[in-house]
């Protein structure tokens, strides 16, 4: 019961950080505020942000305090950061993100589906709901925030912290341009429309708590993903070629 109480507190933390209430650099309240806040005791906070402290999400600085690291979501050294900042033909590192992510989110639906706690289902729907509001306000850069915010709302909601963490990386990284396509569908609303219907499927597979059906969504819906940033490329390289 300890373990998971513990576990609980660093989800808790964590979706601050997803929500933006914590930002990179931000200094955390005290163990005794802490404690307060989510009405458990000290000790149980000091474990849970020893283990977010093992996973570089925050860290303890000379003078007193712990904050949120300045490379959180960008892993200093990491492959994938080293992959990023070199030369790389962006079409195919999208696809190549793109294969990666449906392998990896298809598990993280389905364990979420399995999984998630009431306060998760809470958290996702707000997350698909303000995914919604932007949609239909047309606000493209809160729709590619929400997207990106949404799909770790079911990694938080799979209850595994590596595929959580590799995942905030990833979106911290790319900072939602090539991974969401969201900028390439403002003259597409009929492709819009038809990747929120994706997204609605996806959320009710994981409310009702249907593993393959999450499973068959996510995958369906980043496989279009995949097919229509193929067919943008390819228009694109043809303008380019009339031009």
């Amino acid at each position: 019961m300890t373990i998971r109480r513990i576990d609980r507190l660093c989800q808790l933390l964590n979706q601050q950080l997803l929500d933006g209430d914590l930002k990179p650099g931000d200094k955390l309240p005290s163990e005794r505020q802490l404690a307060l806040r989510f009405e458990t005791s000290r000790p149980l906070v000091r474990e849970a942000l020893q283990q977010l402290k093992g996973l570089g999400i925050i860290e303890s600085r000379q003078g007193g305090g712990t904050y949120v690291c300045q490379n959180y979501a960008e892993p200093a050294g990491s492959p994938l950061s080293s992959l990023l900042g070199q030369r790389q033909d962006p079409v195919r590192l999208n696809a190549e993100l793109l294969e990666y992510r449906i392998t990896i989110e298809a598990r993280c639906a389905a364990l979420a589906a399995e999984r998630a706690t009431v306060d998760d289902l809470q958290r996702l729907d707000l997350a698909y709901q303000h995914l919604r509001k932007a949609h239909q306000q047309r606000d493209l850069d809160a729709e590619a925030q929400a997207d990106a915010r949404f799909h770790l709302a079911i990694a938080a909601a799979s209850h595994n912290r590596v595929f959580l963490q590799t995942l905030q990386g990833l979106f911290g990284l790319l900072k939602n341009n090539v991974i969401t396509n969201i900028g390439g569908l403002s003259s597409h609303p009929d492709i819009r429309a038809r990747l929120m219907g994706q997204h609605a499927r996806l959320f009710e597979a994981i409310y009702q708590r249907k593993p393959e059906a999450a499973q068959a969504a996510i995958e369906e819906h980043l496989t279009y993903v995949s097919e229509f940033s193929d067919q943008l490329n390819r228009e694109r390289q043809r303008l380019r070629g009339s031009g």
